[in-house]
């Protein structure tokens, strides 16, 4: 595992010195659009980005357009400075194009990528935007203060995480969250290994029982956790007040059948690609 990681850095920073894939700003846009939709987010906040990986991408999209504290969580140390920077120079070159944003936040977006893009370091980097990274292995959030946070943020991310990590989540974003603080997140249940095969349908993990999923295709690497999108929902619900839930992509129908394992959900459940989920914290 650490010699993967250790590779998809090396790599993974050469890729990411080319051009920024065009969805990422589609996302990040998309993601942002949702929050101001549910009425999350304002200038003033302290935040958590959940997995914030190669180049903080949610969180520092978000941070262009709102002034916004940010606490960056991650389980690996997987950053990118040189790919960071040049993410933000794409992203400069193309932000009146690409951002779907009124004249006046686009300008002052393009004031703080100019000041992202004269920064050394990650450290540089922090200190201008107010960023506090955490590496926790475990994915805890032991760091952060009881009732610190005004709002949490994940993308492509859960899915990444057991079923048991993500009631011991639950619990700790129920800790850190302010009353009434939001958390949102974007969820691909999607199967990740269709990634190396583009011929298999998107949901092609159900067609296999729990003994040989575990026993072929489960792996650290690219670990996915067959969640459904009702899956979700019971989770976020059973803690805190679901404000939004949403199946924004669905695959087509299934031409296989699927494993008695997911005889219980529905048709529209086995069809989720990507799921959205706003939910608040008790006041």
């Amino acid at each position: 595992m650490g010699v993967y990681r250790s590779l998809g850095n090396v790599l993974g920073g050469k890729s990411r010195s080319k051009a920024i894939e065009p969805h990422y700003i589609e996302r990040a846009n998309s993601n942002l659009k949702y929050l101001e939709s549910v009425g999350a987010i304002r200038d003033g906040m302290t935040a958590l980005e959940l997995g914030t990986g190669w180049v903080h991408w949610e969180a520092l999209f978000t941070r262009l357009f709102y002034d916004v504290r940010f606490y960056l969580l991650d389980v690996w140390d997987n950053r990118q400075f040189a790919g960071l920077q040049q993410y933000a120079g794409h992203l400069k070159s193309r932000l009146y194009e690409d951002v779907d944003r009124p004249r006046d936040q686009l300008d002052r977006a393009s004031r703080l990528l100019e000041k992202i893009l004269d920064c050394s370091n990650f450290d540089e980097l922090y200190s201008l935007l107010g960023f506090t990274y955490i590496l926790e292995p475990r994915g805890r959030l032991d760091a952060i203060p009881d009732h610190s946070v005004d709002l949490v943020i994940s993308s492509d991310v859960l899915e990444h995480i057991p079923h048991a990590g993500l009631e011991q989540l639950m619990l700790d974003l129920k800790r850190v969250l302010r009353p009434g603080g939001v958390c949102a997140a974007q969820i691909v249940e999607e199967d990740h290994l269709r990634i190396y095969d583009r011929s298999v349908h998107p949901k092609n993990y159900l067609r296999y029982s729990e003994f040989t999923w575990k026993a072929l295709f489960e792996n650290r690497v690219q670990y996915i956790n067959r969640l459904q999108h009702s899956d979700y929902v019971k989770l976020f619900g059973g803690g805190f007040e679901i404000i939004d839930e949403q199946i924004v992509v669905s695959s087509e129908s299934l031409p296989f059948e699927v494993s008695k394992a997911f005889n219980g959900y529905s048709e529209e459940d086995l069809k989720a690609g990507v799921t959205r989920i706003a939910a608040r914290a008790p006041l």
